[in-house]
């Protein structure tokens, strides 16, 4: 896949759920739990313009409702492109990295998933989250309270350290029961 962002790949979820305008994307952004990606025109509209470009979306200019001026607005839809690039995201798997720098962008893969692609795919998901995320906190755990004591004088970083972890291990208690509830709800 060639180089795309986050919020492009965001822009195109939310497209898959639905046709909308710049604006309505921007809404979506500013309202909903995506709130760190920017609901900015100046990072969305030319996400949107690449993402045109490259054949991804297209728009159609519509009449705004209720304007009596015929002032148009660009209503945005994913096309068959767009949808296999989004597919492709989403079917990518787990890794290390993704788990230490990119957890929230996986996140939002799972987040897209449902009626994109099969439940096998997000019970893959789960599997590889869980299994880069519990090797992950076991390597963290490794050292012992003394010897975070001793890396870290200062009792703050100490605890610091401790709330990462304690943040993980709830991430990771979340996926074993997700995975559970997806599993049982295939049955």
């Amino acid at each position: 896949m060639q180089s795309t962002s986050t919020l492009e790949l965001a822009l195109a979820g939310l497209l898959q759920q639905k046709p909308q305008s710049g604006y309505d994307l921007r809404k979506s952004f500013a309202t909903m739990a995506m709130r760190h990606y920017s609901d900015s025109p100046g990072s969305i509209y030319p996400a949107l313009r690449r993402m045109e470009t490259r054949g991804w979306i297209t728009s159609d200019p519509q009449v705004a409702a209720g304007t009596e001026d015929a002032r148009r607005r660009r209503v945005f839809s994913v096309t068959a492109e767009g949808a296999a690039a989004l597919v492709a995201w989403m079917e990518q798997p787990v890794t290390r990295d993704d788990i230490v720098s990119r957890i929230s962008g996986l996140m939002l893969r799972f987040a897209f998933m449902d009626g994109n692609v099969l439940r096998a795919t997000a019970l893959r998901f789960l599997e590889q989250f869980e299994r880069e995320l519990g090797l992950h906190v076991s390597e963290l755990l490794k050292p012992s309270w003394e010897e975070m004591k001793s890396k870290f004088p200062v009792h703050t970083g100490v605890l610091a350290f401790q709330s990462g972890i304690q943040a993980m291990e709830a991430q990771l208690a979340w996926a074993r029961q997700a995975h559970a509830w997806l599993r049982e709800d295939e049955q």
